[in-house]
């Protein structure tokens, strides 16, 4: 998240200046780079941060399910499938349970459950109980779900494509606005000494720096709101 409020900081420092520059009022830079700032750190960073942990999570999710399905289907019991899964995941997964080894493995797989949230592992911990119950092949018992995990990671990768696309046009489109503004200071020096001189014209810059701070707030949010079924973005992380 290093790189968000570096990002977020150069976007800040931006805005201060074009808003500076455009209306020659310190005031106004101030101001908008004072509400940029504090921005990007409070609302774009959290939200971004629950984003970019929810794909983290997926694809946790995702390679748990598939080493265990694919362990169980070669040692044939739970337990050696539970602890080859186990091996695969990351540090910060394997700290959040060490907890819980002296629980079942059924309780295992509930209290991982909460960690994922995703309703594909509530459906992976269906497909286990039955197995146990009932026996079977698992790799043909699990089909459909790997299948649906499949759609899942799909669809993931196409929304950041998009996303990475739809930023980089809204980034051209405003740097050619404040860009704009800036000439415009400039090339229209004259036309400038007489607006600069009248109220509505920096509080119009300000008004202006204010809609594209805004504007990133809804891309952000609009980015960051991937629909897996299962997780609550209200929730905690």
């Amino acid at each position: 998240m290093s790189s968000v409020l570096t990002i977020g900081i150069i976007i800040s420092v931006i805005l201060g200046v074009t808003s500076f520059v455009a209306s020659n009022n310190y005031i106004i830079g101030i101001i908008v780079l004072a509400l940029s700032i504090l921005y990007f750190l409070f609302i774009a960073k959290p939200l971004l941060k629950k984003y970019d942990t929810k794909i983290k999570r997926f694809d946790e999710c995702y390679h748990f399910i598939n080493t265990f399905i694919v362990s169980l289907s070669i040692k044939g019991t739970v337990g050696a499938a539970y602890e080859s899964a186990i091996g695969v995941m990351p540090e910060s997964f394997v700290s959040s349970i060490e907890n819980i080894e002296a629980f079942s493995q059924k309780d295992k797989l509930d209290h991982i459950n909460k960690y994922f949230r995703f309703h594909v592992f509530s459906l992976f911990i269906d497909l286990i109980n039955i197995y146990e119950e009932q026996g079977g092949n698992i790799l043909e018992m699990s089909h459909y779900l790997l299948e649906e995990i499949r759609l899942i990671e799909e669809y993931i990768s196409t929304s950041k494509s998009i996303a990475k696309k739809k930023i980089t046009e809204f980034a051209i489109l405003w740097l050619l606005t404040l860009g704009i503004m800036i000439f415009m200071r400039f090339a229209l020096s004259q036309f400038f000494t007489t607006v600069s001189k009248q109220i509505y014209y920096p509080i119009g810059i300000l008004a202006i720096c204010l809609f594209c701070l805004v504007s990133i707030h809804i891309a952000i949010t609009k980015m960051s709101k991937l629909q897996i079924r299962g997780w609550n973005d209200a929730e905690k992380i």
